[in-house]
C-alpha cells in the first residue's frame, strides 16, 4: 500500500466503525418505540445511559495492560439492578499481567472486591475470588495494598487475590448505609513493573474492536432485562408476590437476592412485612420495568437500608410501595408506575426471612398498619429527602 494512502485508508477504518456503531444505535432506538413501551422517554434515556457505559469501559478502560478504575451503575449511568447503597468501580484486567490495587479505606464501612468474568447479559456468570474489608489488612490511616495475579508473586507477603484464565474484570462494591458517616474510599490499580511505562497511542483497528465490543455488550443489555424481569414474575406466581431470598449466578458469594414485580392501581398499595434478618447489612428498593434502573434517588425515597428502616415495637419492619406518600416512615416512591421491581438483599447474613406482601387500598392502611405504627409528619418527610438529597450530592457529585 502506498504510503500515502495509509491515512485516508487508517481514516477511513475509523469512520466505517463509527458509521456502523451509530446505525445500530439507531436500530436499538427502533426496537425501543416499536416494542410498544408505554413510557419511550424512560427507553430511549435508558439507551443513552447504557451506550456511555459502554463506551467508556470499553474505549476509555479497555486496556488490562494499563488498566484504571471505572465507575458504574451510579445515579445516572445504570442498569442491571443496581444497589443504590453501592458505589461501583471495576478495572479490565488479564491473567497474563499482575496487578496491585492500594488505596485508603478510612470511614469504609465494607467492600467486596471481586475477580469476576463478566456480565450475566453476556452469558458470563463467574466469580472466581473474592474478599471484604476484613482481609484487606488495612492500615490504621486507612491504606491497604492487595495484589491480583495468577500466582502469588515472590516475596509477596500481604493480601493477594488469584486471577483466573477466565476473568476480564476486578470488580468493587463498597457498602455506603449510614447517609451521615460512611465513606466511599480511594482506590487505584496499576499493572505490576508498568511503572515509567504508557500505553501506545490509540490505533484505528484498536479502535474498530473497541467499538463493535460496546455495541455487542449494549445490544445484549438492552434485550436482556426485560425478558429477565418477565421471569421473575413467572417464578414467583404473578404480581406482588416475593421471592426469598436466594443466590444467583453471576451474585457474590454473600448476597442473598429475593423479590418480585408490583403492579398497583392508582388507589392501592403495597405492604411489605418482614423480621429483621441478622445480617450485616440489608436492604430494600424499586427499580424500572423492562429497564431495571433504580429510580431517582436524588430527589425521592425509593430505596432504604438496614441503617434506615424503621421497626415497629412489635419487631416487624412494614415498608409500603405506594404512588403517593402514606405518611409512614418506611414508604418506597413508585414515582406513580404502575408497575417495576422491587428487591431485598440480605448481605453477610445469619438468617434469611422471607418478606410478606400484600395489596391494600392506599385509603386502609391506617386500618391495616398498628395504631402504635410510627407515623411521619410533612415536615420530617421533607428533612429525610433534604438529607438524601444532600448525601447523593457528596457521593457523586463531588
Amino acid at each position: 500500500m502506498p504510503e500515502a494512502l495509509e491515512p485516508a485508508v487508517r481514516a477511513g477504518t475509523c469512520i466505517s466503525a463509527w458509521e456502523r456503531f451509530c446505525a445500530d444505535l439507531a436500530d436499538l432506538g427502533r426496537a425501543v418505540h416499536d416494542g410498544g413501551h408505554p413510557d419511550p422517554a424512560d427507553g430511549v434515556r435508558h439507551l443513552s445511559r447504557v451506550a456511555i457505559h459502554a463506551l467508556q469501559s470499553a474505549v476509555e478502560h479497555g486496556d488490562p495492560a494499563f488498566p484504571t478504575f471505572h465507575r458504574f451503575d451510579d445515579d445516572v449511568v445504570k442498569w442491571g439492578g443496581p444497589n443504590v447503597d453501592n458505589v461501583y468501580l471495576r478495572a479490565r484486567v488479564d491473567a497474563d499481567y499482575g496487578y496491585r490495587v492500594t488505596g485508603n479505606l478510612a470511614g469504609v464501612r465494607n467492600v467486596i472486591v471481586s475477580v469476576v468474568e463478566g456480565d450475566m447479559q453476556l452469558e458470563q456468570y463467574g466469580v472466581f475470588a473474592e474478599c471484604d474489608i476484613d482481609r484487606l489488612d488495612v492500615a490504621e490511616d486507612g491504606s491497604f495494598e492487595l495484589v491480583v495475579s495468577a500466582v502469588r508473586p515472590g516475596g509477596c507477603s500481604g493480601p493477594w487475590m488469584p486471577l483466573d484464565r477466565r476473568a476480564r474484570y476486578l470488580s468493587v462494591r463498597v457498602y455506603v448505609c449510614d447517609l451521615d458517616t460512611d465513606r466511599v474510599g480511594e482506590f487505584a490499580i496499576e499493572r505490576i513493573g508498568s511503572a515509567g511505562q504508557a500505553p501506545a497511542r490509540l490505533a484505528p483497528a484498536r479502535l474498530a474492536d473497541q467499538l463493535g465490543e460496546a455495541m455487542t455488550w449494549q445490544r445484549a443489555t438492552m434485550e436482556y432485562w426485560g425478558p429477565f424481569m418477565d421471569s421473575v414474575y413467572e417464578r414467583t406466581g404473578g404480581a406482588n408476590v416475593i421471592s426469598p431470598p436466594m443466590s444467583v449466578p453471576g451474585g457474590a458469594d454473600g448476597i442473598r437476592y429475593g423479590g418480585g414485580i408490583y403492579e398497583l392501581a392508582p388507589d392501592e398499595a403495597l405492604l411489605i412485612e418482614t423480621e429483621v434478618p441478622d445480617a450485616d447489612y440489608w436492604s430494600v428498593m424499586l427499580y424500572s420495568k423492562p429497564w431495571f434502573e433504580s429510580l431517582d434517588i436524588h430527589n425521592r425515597q425509593n430505596a432504604l437500608n438496614g441503617q434506615e428502616i424503621h421497626v415497629d415495637d412489635d419487631g416487624i419492619c412494614r415498608i409500603v410501595v405506594a404512588h403517593r406518600d402514606p405518611a409512614l416512615p418506611n414508604w418506597l416512591d413508585t414515582e406513580g408506575r404502575s408497575t417495576g421491581h422491587v428487591s431485598w438483599r440480605w448481605i453477610w447474613a445469619r438468617s434469611a426471612p422471607t418478606p410478606v406482601a400484600t395489596v391494600v387500598p392506599h385509603a386502609n392502611l391506617d386500618r391495616v398498619v398498628p395504631a402504635e405504627a410510627r407515623r411521619l409528619t410533612r415536615a420530617e418527610r421533607t428533612a429525610a429527602l433534604a438529607r438524601r438529597r444532600a448525601h447523593f450530592a457528596r457521593r457523586f457529585r463531588r
